[in-house]
């Protein structure tokens, strides 16, 4: 194992860095210099420890990985005494090659010369193979401060009892289930040290032999027949050993566990829903009061930290603490980790959603105010962006954030480690979003807490933009209320100067572009340049997800949930996580499971707050499973296969087949299959009913042609309702249109440049229905990217492409583009729509978000647009790959199904070298991926 220090390769952030006041993806801000000189780290700290004799805290880092610990996951060690901080990189878990990946588990043994930490592996659990660890305990040798692993203690497969199934082995419903370690707790028992484990994934606890490497007790926390359900977690113990607790992540409760008779005691629930799929509250972390009486649970999902009596058999709940800012009455704290001081007076609570920790004052929770309230915070630290865990020791609070200062431009090459530059691999343009996630680590004198808290309370109210005056969309002369219809597109995956890098009007530069960085411009997106020329440059928007798996979480419920942030970068590193996103989870649909959805965060999605407050809505293929003929049910496991039926007389539209009317009619112009829609369920309670069942989801075969004609036709059946005196067109209209993912270069499959084209288009006919109806009178459209993680941008490697589309849209002097260089983001977008629609916030991000009310500020003139149909007229959308494109064996190996099934980092090289040709290759994200054999 590699010993990296971190000072010596330039990890140390520097003051004139820290003092910016920096705009952050989620609507906040770092405002000025950060309490505790935060030091950089590799990506995702998810846990810390403490050494024994308390003078070392350890990090594991379960990220992407970053150039400095050469791209693998590591450990980080901080010495209390001295300051250094050191990085010890594990090559097993080195980026996109891995089998395994670290995760939450963290502990030392009790003489403090081992640590045990979580490796897990979702794609080969049972490690066949060379340099594959399977899931187990990974054991590493710990001595002044110096990490080195000595050996794995495989966790065996789960046989599931009963009917309990799950979909993660093969895809589809089986009985062995997958040990995915998370949270560690060394327990003294016989007098002997024995390791309890929390199974993520299999609904257990298991109690560990690390000399023997023997499972002695396998504990069921399971509460449904779909397994994973109940996710435990966290781990404490009692101080007398007889007891432990698990947090059970999705079921809003907190176990007992009886260690002398090895058997499943009390549940405790902690405000748990009364709905059986409404998201829960996420008890997610665990803090002893220093007497061992009091067990606080961090409440991720409610905002809360629970009190719980856990004195001489007790177990009970003695009352609650709100972690939330002052003056905060929508949801979005989100309390992930906890430390207790010393004397048990303070509770030091990471709010990953506020950037900030709360200090809580724990005398204040007396029997009387538990009876009548939450006990609120005394004040708050500010921290770096998303703080995930804390630890105490020495007098100091160590605070450890997951995204650190953010990420900056990614117009850079791709930092190359000896590794990769020993294989050869050539240098890279751009670099890839999750290797710029850096976390840090902060130490702050618990000394300095009382007497600057108020201070650095009124900074994270200033972070939390909660003193920003209240926007509204105002038209021209002050009107109000112009806009009754909304329709929000979602796209996929690009950046501002990936498209509109060349933007410009009459040969001069509109926004701030770098044109060397374009890959899709004017003359592949024609219409998404007439578009914003006409009616709106954003040169200043910023997706707020890093991947397609949190950004359509962000890009409906302007917040992210503490499950996405723990699980997503695993996931994308090497598949070690299931794509647990858009109402899906473990391979499976909570809503029919009849369990919660444990990445839904509490305040909900956008098409719920329309509902709740008299709003109709309806959707197009966003959170909606496609299950297509002919296709296996290991895609959509509950689905099941579909079989021959009226729908399923035959699986695709050849060319030349005539295509259903409900999808425009005429016949397949493209030549290649088309694969037919057998039927479509929704993921989310509020969708059942609301949604187009002809509408596709993701599937990239279908032209988005067809996702436009199947709009249009809507579209026209409202146009002439209303013609005929009412207007039944929805409020709010979400609408997926993605493929400008793109397929790669499979052989008879659309090119990329063909995909692009065709996503253009449908949006350029799209906007034409709208603006040459009646409702160009009363209707705004927007449109954004759910991430910017498929290309380069020279500002930050979020910044991607918004459009806001209104006869109300501003003319700028002289007739030229308007350019609004204003901070916004994914978040903006949502605020924006909820005001127009007179919709409250859903939470505290969307709530004191930027709004875009710029781009409505005309005087109502705007002419109906018309869509450029020169790439359906030159046959550019109709166009295939040929065998020998470029990257075209590569391509054919990818799962193009879903989003972000593909490996991101060979498919962004693939992309540039078709589109840019010999310029250098920008393998953006291949980071050092060994290239199969048969790769071209």
């Amino acid at each position: 194992m590699k010993i990296l220090s971190l000072v010596s390769v330039g990890w140390a952030i520097t003051a004139s860095c820290a003092a910016q006041s920096l705009d952050l993806p989620t609507s906040k801000q770092l405002v000025g210099e950060l309490p505790g000189h935060p030091q950089r780290l590799n990506s995702l700290p998810i846990s810390m420890a403490v050494s024994p004799d308390g003078r070392y805290v350890v990090s594991v880092n379960a990220g992407y990985g970053t150039f400095e610990s050469n791209y693998d996951q590591s450990l980080a060690v901080l010495d209390s005494k001295t300051g250094e901080l050191a990085d010890f990189p594990d090559a097993r878990t080195l980026t996109r090659v891995a089998k395994q990946t670290l995760y939450s588990g963290l502990a030392f043994s009790r003489d403090g010369a081992t640590l045990y930490v979580s490796m897990a592996s979702l794609s080969d659990p049972e490690g066949n193979g060379k340099d594959r660890t399977g899931s187990g305990i990974a054991v590493y040798s710990f001595k002044a401060g110096k990490v080195a692993p000595e050996k794995i203690l495989p966790l065996p497969m789960v046989e599931l009892s009963g009917n309990r199934r799950t979909n993660l082995v093969g895809n589809k419903p089986g009985t062995k289930g997958v040990p995915y370690p998370a949270a560690i707790a060394v327990v003294g028992v016989a007098g002997r040290e024995k390791l309890l484990v929390a199974e993520n994934l299999t609904d257990d606890v298991v109690l560990l032999d690390p000399a023997t490497g023997a499972v002695e007790q396998r504990f069921d926390l399971a509460e449904s027949d779909a397994i994973p359900s109940t996710y435990p977690v966290a781990l404490a113990v009692a101080k007398d050993g007889k007891r432990a607790f698990v947090a059970q992540w999705n079921a809003s409760e907190i176990v007992e566990l009886n260690l002398e008779k090895n058997t499943v005691g009390r549940r405790l629930p902690l405000l748990k829903p009364p709905s059986e799929v409404a998201p829960g509250t996420h008890p997610c972390a665990f803090e002893f009061a220093p007497d061992g009486r009091t067990l606080y649970v961090a409440l991720a999902n409610r905002d809360a930290v629970a009190a719980v009596n856990v004195a001489a058999g007790e177990f009970a709940v003695k009352g609650y603490f709100d972690t939330r800012l002052p003056q905060q009455s929508y949801f979005g704290a989100e309390p992930v980790a906890l430390a207790a001081s010393p004397d048990g007076a303070r509770i030091y609570v990471a709010n990953a959603a506020s950037d900030a920790v709360a200090v809580l004052d724990a005398h204040k929770l007396t029997a009387k105010v538990a009876k009548q309230t939450m006990v609120e915070p005394d004040g708050f630290i500010p921290t770096e962006w998303m703080p995930m865990t804390l630890a105490l020791t020495g007098g100091k609070l160590y605070i450890a954030t997951a995204k650190g200062h953010g990420t900056g431009p990614n117009n850079l090459p791709q930092l190359m480690t000896g590794l990769m530059l020993k294989s050869g691999e050539p240098q890279r343009k751009t670099t890839y979003i999750a290797t710029l996630l850096y976390g840090s680590l902060a130490t702050l004198e618990l000394a300095d807490v009382a007497k600057k808290l108020p201070a650095w309370t009124e900074s994270v109210i200033a972070s939390n933009r909660m003193k920003a005056a209240e926007e509204k969309v105002v038209f021209a002369g002050g009107a109000t209320g112009k806009i009754k219809h909304v329709l929000y597109i979602i796209k996929e995956n690009r950046t501002y100067d990936q498209i509109f890098g060349d933007l410009e009007r009459n040969g001069k530069p509109v926004g701030n572009g770098d044109k060397s960085l374009t890959m899709y411009g004017a003359a592949i997106t024609p219409n998404l340049h007439k578009l914003a020329l006409q009616f709106g440059v954003l040169d200043n928007f910023f997706d707020s997800g890093e991947v397609s798996g949190d950004g359509h979480v962000w890009s409906m419920a302007a917040i992210g949930s503490d499950y996405l942030e723990k699980t997503w970068q695993q996931s994308y590193r090497g598949g070690q996580r299931t794509y647990d996103y858009e109402g899906v989870v473990a391979q499976g649909y909570p809503l029919l499971q009849k369990i919660p959805d444990v990445n839904e965060p509490a305040s909900g999605y956008l098409w719920g707050n329309a509902e709740a407050h008299g709003r109709t809505h309806y959707n197009f293929g966003e959170y909606i499973a496609s299950a297509f003929c002919g296709e296996s049910g290991s895609d959509n496991p509950q689905l099941g296969p579909v079989l021959a039926g009226p729908k399923c007389v035959h699986s695709h539209y050849a060319p030349g087949e005539a295509l259903p009317e409900n999808w425009g009619g005429g016949v397949n112009q493209w030549p290649w299959p088309i694969p037919v829609l057998a039927g479509n369920t929704p993921t989310k309670p509020e969708l059942v009913g609301h949604y187009a069942e002809e509408s596709p989801d993701f599937e990239l075969s279908i032209p988005d042609q067809i996702r436009a004609s199947v709009f249009l036709r809507h579209l026209q059946g409202w146009i002439e309702e209303r013609k005929a005196g009412q207007d039944t067109m929805p409020n709010l209209i979400v609408m997926r249109l993605g493929n400008d993912h793109t397929a790669g270069t499979q052989p008879g499959g659309p090119t990329p440049s063909a995909s692009i084209a065709d996503n253009d288009l449908a949006a350029g006919r799209i906007v034409e229905g709208i603006s040459h109806s009646a409702y160009w009178d009363d209707t705004a459209i927007f449109m954004l990217e759910d991430d910017a993680q498929a290309g380069g941008d020279h500002v930050d490697a979020h910044r991607s492409i918004a459009l806001v589309i209104s006869k109300y849209a501003p003319r700028a002097a002289a007739g030229g583009p308007v350019v609004d260089s204003r901070f916004y983001s994914t978040v903006s977008v949502i605020r924006t729509i909820e005001s127009l629609l007179d919709l409250p916030p859903m939470n505290n991000n969307d709530a004191f978000a930027s709004l875009i009310g710029s781009l409505f500020t005309g005087t109502g003139d705007q002419p109906a647009f018309a869509a450029d149909t020169a790439n359906r007229d030159n046959g550019l959308i109709y166009k295939a790959n040929q065998k020998n494109a470029v990257g075209a064996k590569a391509s054919m190996k990818m799962d193009f199904r879903h989003e972000d099934r593909a490996p991101v980092e060979k498919l962004n090289v693939i992309l540039w070298k078709d589109a840019m040709g010999s310029q250098p290759v920008p393998a953006m994200l291949k980071v050092h991926v060994k290239a199969d054999k048969d790769d071209d």
